[in-house]
């Protein structure tokens, strides 16, 4: 009876409501909240696929029952965009960002959100890879002249069908630029630092070396790979002396290329990440 009566004042009260031209919110009314979770997900691109070197239109949803207070776009393990919300009453927002990569490879794009208590979602990845059909078919080969008593494996790189596959991620160094011959320019030497994503999968890091003429179009071929040294929690560094990477005096002005390959403990390659060109490299006359 008591049920049938709230029933029929909600009825009456929607009437006089409509009669006056209100609109209201009827699950407030009731006291119940839209039925949704806190998480995210990425519409597009979508998970395994191949993008050119241009502008990517990465597009993304995120839901709070609570309300958006904070949305963050992750690439690569750097936060590259965070988007407070202006209105945190809404539950769910929808999100564009244009991002231009700078390397081939696989990248990997994560989006996670945080509500108005404070609480952050679980990440939802997606791993691309970035193609480029002149460097692409120049590493495969390179990659393919690699000893084959190496740690690394001489196949191709392919993209990463699934977000469990570990993956590298905050790779730095100490320098943008060093130097060979003398050390009166500046620093002859770099440390590479990185971190994979599950430590419990990888055995072994190999770093692997090139140079690319600045001046020219030129560059040598890839050396035999050095160890990187594990600092645990799955994190590894390496110093390498310019005097003992191999072809370190073929060009007086280049860039530094590089790239990681991960393997288990049964050598089986289990990451090999995207090239990076970020440092410079000098003769010291």
């Amino acid at each position: 009876m008591k049920h049938r009566k709230l029933l029929l004042l909600i009825v009456l009260l929607l009437f006089f409501i409509l009669a006056c031209d209100i609109t209201l919110d009827v699950s407030k009314l009731l006291g119940s909240k839209e039925q949704v979770s806190l998480s995210a997900i990425i519409e597009s691109p979508a998970q395994g696929s191949q993008v050119e070197i241009q502008p990517v239109d990465i597009r993304y949803k995120v839901t709070a029952p609570e309300g958006v207070a904070n949305v963050e776009l992750n690439i690569d393990g750097y936060v590259t965009n965070m988007y407070p919300n202006p209105d945190p009453t809404l539950t769910v927002v929808a999100l564009q960002y244009s991002w231009t990569p700078q390397n081939v490879g696989s990248h990997l794009l994560r989006v996670r959100v945080q509500d108005t208590n404070g609480d952050w979602s679980d990440y939802t990845d997606v791993i691309i890879t970035v193609i480029d059909d002149g460097t692409a078919a120049e590493d495969q080969a390179a990659q393919q002249s690699q000893p084959s008593n190496t740690p690394a494996a001489t196949n191709t790189p392919t993209s990463t069908e699934t977000p469990s596959t570990p993956y590298v991620y905050d790779v730095t160094h100490d320098v943008n630029k060093f130097y060979y011959k003398n050390s009166t320019c500046g620093a002859t030497k770099v440390t590479i630092t990185l971190k994979v994503s599950d430590p419990d999968k990888v055995w072994s890091v190999v770093i692997f070396t090139r140079f690319r003429d600045h001046e020219g179009e030129g560059q040598t071929s890839w050396d035999s790979g050095h160890a990187m040294t594990p600092k645990g929690d799955g994190l590894y560094s390496i110093t390498l002396q310019s005097s003992t990477i191999a072809n370190y005096d073929t060009y007086e002005f280049a860039d530094f290329r590089y790239q990681f390959v991960a393997t288990d403990e049964d050598r089986n390659e289990v990451i090999r990440s995207e090239v990076f060109e970020d440092i410079n490299y000098e003769i010291c006359p």
